[in-house]
C-alpha cells in the first residue's frame, strides 16, 4: 500500500449523505462541520460557497472538500440568507421555480482524537475545478456516474456512498499533483518516490530496528544522499523522524486505559517503560499518561497500519 492510501485509510472517516437534491429558485444552507469535513459535487448549474466571508463560485464538474471545523455555507447567489442544512427538507418545499443546481454532499466524520499531520498541510478548502480535470481522466467517470444516479432509488444511496469516497480520493490526488508544496512535509514526500517508500516502511514497522544505512540500502541509495533527501523532504532527520513516529504510536496505544506503559514501549520498539517515558518527555515535555493539553494540535505522524 502507498503513503496516501495508507494515510487515507487510517482515517477512518464515515460518510453520510447530507444532500442530493435538484434545487431550483434562491436557496442557503449552512453546513456546521464541527467534527466533520464536507465534501460537495456540482453536477448540473453553479452555486456559491462561502467561508470567512469569501465567496466561491462552483460550476458544473466542480469538487471541493472542507476540512474539518471549517464552517461554511452554500449558496444560490452573494448575500442569500442561510439556513443550517438539516431543514433543507423545509426550504426545499419553497423555491420550486428558478435556475436548476444539481449538488450532492456528504459529511465525513472524523473519529476522535488525533488526525493524521497530512490533514494539516492541506488548506481548509480543496477545490478542484472540472475545467480542470483532463477528458479521459476517471474523475469525469465518475461525474458522469454520478449524475446518472441522481434519479434513481433503488440502491441508488449505497451507490453514491461508495462513489464520492472514489471521488474524493481523486480528487485529493489530483489537488496533490497540481499543487507542489511550498514546505517540507508529507506533501513534498509524496512527490519523491524514494522518500515515500521510506515513510511507507517505517510507517508500517515503527517498531522495527531501523538504521540510516538500512533504509538508504533498501531504497538503493548511499547514506548521504538520503539523509540530504528525506531532511529537504520532511525538514527532519530520519532517525528524529522514526523516534517521533515510534512515540506518537505508543502515545495512541496509550489511549486505550487498559494498555500497560511497558507494552506500549515494548510494541513501539522501546527496551521499557522507562526508556520510553524518558523519550516521551523530552520530545513532548510531559509524561505519555498525562492528558493533551487544551491548547496542543491535535495532529500527529500516526503509524500506518
Amino acid at each position: 500500500m502507498d503513503l496516501l492510501s495508507g494515510i487515507l485509510q487510517q482515517a477512518r472517516w464515515t460518510n453520510h449523505m447530507l444532500l442530493r437534491k435538484t434545487i431550483r429558485g434562491s436557496w442557503g444552507f449552512r453546513f456546521p462541520c464541527d467534527r466533520s469535513g464536507g465534501f460537495h459535487v456540482i453536477t448540473l448549474g453553479s452555486c456559491y460557497l462561502v467561508h470567512d466571508e469569501e465567496e466561491v463560485k462552483l460550476e458544473k464538474g466542480d469538487l471541493v472538500f472542507v476540512m474539518r471545523g471549517v464552517p461554511h455555507d452554500l449558496v444560490s447567489e452573494p448575500g442569500q440568507k442561510v439556513l443550517d442544512i438539516s431543514k433543507f427538507s423545509e426550504a426545499s418545499m419553497r423555491t420550486r421555480n428558478g435556475p436548476v443546481v444539481q449538488i450532492t454532499s456528504m459529511r465525513y466524520e472524523f473519529p476522535d482524537g488525533d488526525a493524521h499531520s497530512f490533514f494539516r498541510e492541506l488548506p481548509p478548502i480543496v477545490l478542484v475545478r472540472g475545467s480542470e480535470i483532463p477528458p479521459h481522466h476517471p474523475l469525469q467517470t465518475a461525474l458522469s456516474l454520478l449524475s446518472a444516479e441522481q434519479g434513481n432509488e433503488n440502491g441508488s444511496a449505497l451507490i453514491l456512498e461508495r462513489l464520492t469516497d472514489i471521488m474524493l480520493f481523486y480528487a485529493l490526488r489530483h489537488w496533490l499533483g497540481s499543487h507542489p508544496a511550498r514546505q517540507p512535509g508529507f506533501r513534498s514526500a509524496m512527490l519523491d518516490e524514494k522518500i515515500s517508500s521510506v515513510l511507507d516502511s517505517v510507517h508500517r514497522k515503527p517498531a522495527h530496528a531501523w538504521t540510516l544505512d538500512g533504509l538508504a540500502r533498501m531504497v538503493g541509495m548511499s547514506r548521504a544522499s538520503l539523509a540530504s533527501r528525506f531532511r529537504g523532504a520532511m525538514g527532519m532527520t530520519v532517525m528524529d523522524y522514526v523516534a517521533r513516529l515510534r512515540l506518537d504510536a505508543g502515545r495512541v496505544l496509550l489511549e486505550d486505559e487498559s494498555m500497560t506503559l511497558e507494552d506500549a514501549a515494548q510494541a513501539v520498539g522501546y527496551s521499557s517503560a522507562f526508556a520510553f517515558s524518558k523519550a516521551f518527555k523530552r520530545v513532548f515535555g510531559r509524561s505519555p499518561r498525562s492528558p493533551l493539553p487544551a491548547n496542543s494540535s491535535r495532529y500527529k505522524l500516526t503509524a500506518v497500519r
